[in-house]
């Protein structure tokens, strides 16, 4: 029987109860007299954890919590006191009607904001009122650590992206680490809507509009780390659904070099950087490192005595000497709108952050006609796919043949742990489809706390390089052969994604299974 659900005790009876129980926990059990809590404690749990779960916070001591508690075999709960509070649990027992009675009474000031959010608005005072309910909750001390702990851990688990997923009675809390949707808690719904607003109000939202997607962005510290923000909130029909991608404004690579080229073509990229007209696109799916791969680019030429403009939504690293331009769609400044402006403003490269539609296509191949090294993205899946796309498009060939320097196609694939990296022993037909031999050693992780119990650490770039050639270019036409490109493309030097994926496995670095998600076929 859930403790919510219980029929009420005399208080004598009810602590007699408590008491037997915590016998067997080795707990002390506490009178309904004995439940006062201090200010400070108070400040630790939400009011709407408290009464979730019966549990009162009573007093900090030397970073340590200690609450009294209805029920102490409720794993999920002790694992969320410790998160909220970051303090470690004392745990004491008292009756859960005793613990009711008790957050009633201390919670009473909170009770009334939570009445405006389960009552919700109904005419303009209402909302008003409703507002400032969420305000007032949004910026108390527990809402603030339970967000802050969010981002802090997911920063230390070195996640991309976090996930606030409402369900029925739960909110489900996701980070994606190496590219994996991985549920870390649940956490109750009734702290949703102050956990939203928080978000919120550090993206500079609007807390007063719940029913319409908005889009913000943030800047926060952990320790010596700068790490940006990027916040979608979406309405559904559980609740608001939050999405933060987490960007690392600094780039931790250097130049080309570091990217993960084998040294032949990061010599051939280098000097494909060195052209001061022409096209270079990187392409792939979302989250597979195009933006990377530009930046890199980018801080490969900044020594070159270049003049360097970006156009970018938004703007994801910033580079010291580069002019960065953010588009802002919403108020008429479109990557096209801006491109027209930039070319009058004198560049030699110009990094176009991605191309979505026909007119940002048309200018950024024009532009890499008249003078003007560009380099841009594109959302494909191959190369070779890449000028069939720029053909739909409505580009015509012999723009694509006079401009298109070369394409990177990528992806991004998650690496074996070398801390638990043991022989695979893979089924013969995932060796056989890559042409492996039965006793060729591959290698993947078994899983073990270095990694989390993943089998990997990290991510790393896979490739395929396509050099625009006189020979591929003759096979540039609108009645496009992909087949005849791709052997040429190979015959010129280009290693396919999926056998440069194959080295890395051969190599240890990644398993058969992760070359399995590169194939395009």
């Amino acid at each position: 029987m859930l403790l919510g659900k219980m029929p009420a005790l005399d208080p004598e009876e009810a602590f007699f109860v408590a008491q037997k129980k915590a016998r067997l926990f080795g707990l002390e059990v506490l009178r309904e007299d004995q439940l006062t809590p201090d200010h400070e404690a108070l400040e630790v749990l939400p009011a709407e954890f408290a009464r979730e779960f019966h549990v009162l916070p009573l007093r900090v001591d030397k970073g340590r919590l200690h609450v009294a508690i209805a029920d102490p075999t409720n794993t999920a709960t002790l694992a969320m006191l410790g998160f909220l509070s970051n303090k470690s649990p004392v745990l004491k027992m008292a009756s859960g009607e005793a613990i009711d009675r008790a957050i009633a009474k201390v919670y009473s000031t909170l009770d009334a904001d939570h009445r405006l959010l389960d009552e919700g608005p109904t005419v303009e005072e209402d909302i008003a009122a409703a507002a400032a309910g969420l305000e007032r909750l949004a910026h108390q001390q527990p809402v603030v650590r339970l967000v802050n702990n969010i981002l802090a851990e997911a920063i230390r688990r070195r996640a991309s992206d976090i996930h606030i997923r409402p369900g029925g009675h739960l909110v489900t809390l996701i980070f994606r680490i190496d590219g994996d949707m991985t549920q870390v808690r649940q956490f109750t719904k009734n702290l949703l809507s102050a956990v939203v607003s928080r978000i919120k109000i550090l993206g500079r939202m609007d807390i007063t509009k719940r029913h319409i997607p908005q889009d913000g962005q943030a800047r926060i510290r952990d320790g010596e780390r700068t790490v940006d923000l990027r916040i979608s909130v979406l309405p559904t029909i559980e609740g608001e659904s939050v999405v933060i991608r987490l960007l690392n404004p600094t780039l931790d690579v250097n130049d080309v070099h570091d990217l993960g080229f084998t040294p032949a073509d990061g010599v051939r990229v280098a000097v494909l950087l060195q052209r001061t007209s022409g096209i270079l696109l990187a392409t792939g799916p979302t989250g597979s490192g195009k933006s990377t791969t530009l930046y890199s680019a980018l801080k490969t030429m900044i020594s070159s005595n270049v003049n360097i403009i970006t156009v970018e939504n938004p703007v994801e690293y910033r580079i010291a000497g580069i002019e960065q331009v953010p588009v802002s769609p919403e108020q008429g400044l479109t990557f096209a709108k801006v491109l027209r402006n930039i070319l009058r403003h004198d560049p030699d490269v110009i990094m176009v952050g991605e191309i979505r539609d026909a007119e940002t296509a048309l200018i950024a191949v024009e532009s890499g006609l008249t003078g003007h090294l560009v380099l841009s993205t594109l959302h494909t899946n191959s190369a070779i796919g890449t000028m069939s796309r720029l053909l739909e498009m409505g580009i015509e060939d012999y723009l694509i043949r006079a401009t298109l320097i070369a394409i990177i196609a990528q992806r991004l694939v998650r690496k074996t742990c070398l801390a638990c990296k043991i022989l695979d022993e893979s089924d013969g037909d995932l060796r056989a489809l890559f042409g492996a031999a039965p006793d060729e050693p591959f290698y993947h992780g078994a899983g073990c706390p270095e990694c989390l119990k993943r089998g990997y650490s990290g991510r790393r770039m896979t490739y395929e390089l396509l050099v625009s050639t006189p020979a591929l270019r003759r096979l540039i036409t609108h009645a496009l052969d992909a087949d005849a490109l791709q052997r040429q493309a190979i015959a010129d030097g280009m290693v396919p994604l999926t056998l440069h994926a194959l080295s890395l496995a051969r190599a240890g670095e990644i398993s058969l299974a992760e070359v399995f998600s590169t194939r395009i076929d």
